[in-house]
């Protein structure tokens, strides 16, 4: 089991429902906190290294129950639900959370404590601040109990003495060593989902950067490297436990000692979690290299690749200062941002550019909704359709921004976050929620389908514009079939040439993203930054089987292309004809996450370390962003799928976070198992 799942919320909810509904949603929000900080159950074990284990485990029954302010009406429920009509999606995701650990390292709880008691001095009925100030007295309590466990020990923990000792120091006053690092760390990444009710995607940031100066002090005093890397093995069971969906942790930009042994311990942990996240620049030393490059951590498809010069300018056109980008860490599986000045909501919006196209086709109708995009007319050239995408694309993203903010003021006044807006810069000055008082709300709009709509348009350009083959009408008549009984107009569309061949179907795939990117970005206001990605993580397939066949020869229910990848139609000649396509999209301007799945054998990732190296560091060089290599066959797969049994422990790579493949549903290991093969054929 997880150590903390959702169903502590949904426990706490359900065994105090009548209660809980009587408050207002600031005290709820922290008598829910108080609450669940009680229910954890904690166990300090005989070879623990530091407390850690605390856990949910009560059987009883769970509620689904909604609060009384939670209900809408009908207008509302409307609003929200608008964007659903043409294929696309909302919401207001309270997860993948960077909070500034070095600044808590170097501090403590205690001086967010003092900032709040200055504040509640000039505003003392502040309800806000009051409730910030309740939920750092729940987490003393609950480290009070920590120490109260490791006083008892009843398990006979070795380390007990010390890390009684370190409770009593975090972590609410600065920590002094590596194991008090450790421990501070810990118990703020615990806390953090069970405060936002969101149990994945929780990143640690840039932590060789800042754990190495405890990490010297700790050796100064006398520990040895094997005390540091036991200590770092006991972190990493925790972060593979607590938690279904990826802990992400940061090397890089200023590699140093600490820097090697996170790798070395990556490699020899052959879990999904913790996600290893590296940073690539020009000054990246060769031993770096040959330890990343590997094939126990590609074989989980670790780490991924951030281009460190690509990530600072995709920060800068953001509006963020160089100097300031430079601190840049990744805040989900594939974002990028600061630490402690952000609320990032990486699913804001799963927009559908499929029916971005469809209305651009069809004079502004959409064929499955009964909704019109206006001012679009009959399309008779390349240049008009740019015009009327971009016309349609504003026209739908509206409903999908208008969905989003109702959902954002919503979730502000009936589901505040008092402790992880406490640690967010400016929230306890402001008195409010992160939602609104965090220097950026990151709002990440997942272009779904785009590369599929942009090798369909490079399919219509050719058959209808240009060669004058087929009528637009005629074309779209095979595609609402289905291709059926239109099987010679399909194979046309197919011989096209396609995004990911390093051909000039690229072309096409560069101006549907820079429409998108002005159109997305037109949506900024207040703190609220939209920010275009083409990020799927799986859900490239579900959407795929929700909607029909496309321009690209793609059949009603395939999987859309998966992140900046080509579709699964597309033959590639080698490697670097994607990572040559991909680096042509303006990737900077896809700051909400652009990354490009490789797949190598291991033979390959064993001979031709430096090859490898090349291609990376080449990818970024041209201005790419983030990469991920995965090491895997088609005939493993396949075995997996026919004899899970034997493969409980098999890992792999899926968009942003690593996962059991025995977890995956049956149509996603169907595509992962087709992509395989596809690149198989190709090497």
């Amino acid at each position: 089991m997880a150590m903390c799942d959702a169903n502590i919320y949904r426990y706490v909810v359900c065994q105090n429902f009548d209660y809980l509904n009587s408050l207002p949603p600031i005290k709820r929000s922290v008598e829910i906190f108080r609450l669940e900080t009680e229910a954890l159950s904690m166990e300090l074990k005989k070879e623990d290294e530091f407390f850690g284990w605390m856990f949910f485990d009560n059987p009883n029954k769970y509620s689904d129950k909604l609060f009384s302010d939670c209900i809408v009406d009908e207008k509302t429920q409307s609003i929200i639900q608008e964007p659903v009509r043409h294929g696309s999606k909302t919401m207001v995701d309270r997860a993948h959370t960077l909070v500034d650990y070095q600044y808590i390292l170097q501090n403590g709880l205690s001086s967010y404590r003092e900032k709040i008691e200055s504040e509640i001095l000039k505003y003392p009925d502040d309800e806000y601040l009051l409730a910030m100030r309740d939920e750092l007295v729940a987490i003393e309590k609950l480290v009070h109990r920590m120490q109260l466990a490791a006083e008892k020990n009843p398990n006979g923990c070795e380390k007990a003495s010390k890390i009684k000792t370190a409770l009593e120091r975090v972590p609410f006053y600065p920590a002094r060593d590596f194991l008090e690092a450790i421990q501070s760390v810990w118990i703020i990444h615990f806390l953090l989902p069970v405060a936002e009710h969101a149990y994945y995607s929780i990143s640690l940031g840039k932590f060789d950067n800042y754990i190495y100066p405890f990490y010297q002090k700790s050796l100064s005093d006398g520990m040895t490297r094997e005390e540091a890397k036991r200590i770092l093995h006991n972190f990493y069971k925790l972060l593979n436990s607590y938690a279904d969906g990826a802990c992400l942790l940061n090397v890089g930009s200023e590699y140093n000692e600490l820097s090697e042994l996170i790798i070395e311990c990556q490699r020899e942990f052959s879990m999904p979690a913790p996600i290893l996240g590296a940073r690539i620049s020009e000054s990246t030393p060769d031993y770096i290299w040959n330890m990343l490059i590997d094939e126990k951590l590609f074989s989980r498809g670790q780490p991924t690749f951030y281009g460190e010069n690509s990530c600072v300018a995709a920060l800068v056109e953001k509006g963020v200062a160089r100097n300031h980008a430079l601190g840049f860490s990744n805040n989900s599986c594939m974002g990028i941002g600061l630490a402690g000045e952000e609320f990032n909501s990486m699913w804001g919006c799963v927009f559908s550019i499929s029916a971005v196209l469809e209305a651009a086709l069809n004079c502004g109708k959409l064929l499955h909704a009964d909704l019109v995009v206006p001012g679009i007319e009959k399309i008779t050239n390349l240049c008009e359709l740019y015009g009327a995408f971009e016309r349609s694309a504003d026209f739908l993203l509206d409903i999908c921004v208008e969905s989003y903010e109702t959902r954002a003021n919503l979730s502000e006044k009936t589901d505040p976050d008092p402790f992880v807006s406490i640690l967010t810069d400016g929230c306890i000055e402001k008195r409010c929620d992160r939602i609104s008082g965090a220097k950026y709300h990151n709002v990440t709009v997942e272009c779904m389908g785009m590369i599929n709509v942009s090798d369909g348009i490079c399919a219509i350009d050719n058959l209808v514009f240009k060669n004058k083959k087929y009528s637009l009408e005629k074309l779209s008549e095979a595609v609402k079939t289905n291709f059926v009984g239109y099987e010679e107009i399909r194979n046309d569309i197919l011989k096209c040439n396609k995004y990911g061949q390093n051909s000039d179907a690229d072309s096409y795939a560069i101006a549907v993203a820079e429409i998108l990117q002005k159109v997305i970005r037109k949506k900024d206001h207040a703190n609220r930054k939209y920010s275009p990605s083409l990020h799927t993580l799986t859900a490239n397939v579900n959407y795929g089987k929700n909607w029909g066949a496309g321009y690209d020869g793609r059949l009603a229910c395939e999987p859309f292309a998966k992140n900046a990848g080509p579709s699964d139609r597309v033959r590639k000649k080698e490697p670097t004809s994607l990572i040559l396509s991909a680096a042509k999209l303006p990737q900077h301007k896809f700051f909400g996450g652009q990354p490009v799945d490789l797949n190598f054998s291991t033979e390959i990732i064993r001979n031709h370390k430096k090859e490898i190296a090349a291609l990376i560091s080449t990818y970024f060089q041209l201005g790419g962003l983030q990469l991920q290599v995965n090491s895997m066959t088609s005939e493993l797969l396949k075995d997996a799928v026919n004899h899970p049994e034997k493969y409980n422990d098999l890992v792999v790579r899926i968009g942003g976070y690593s996962c059991y493949f025995n977890r995956l549903s049956e149509q996603v290991k169907r595509e992962f198992i087709t992509r395989t093969e596809i690149e198989e054929k190709n090497a």
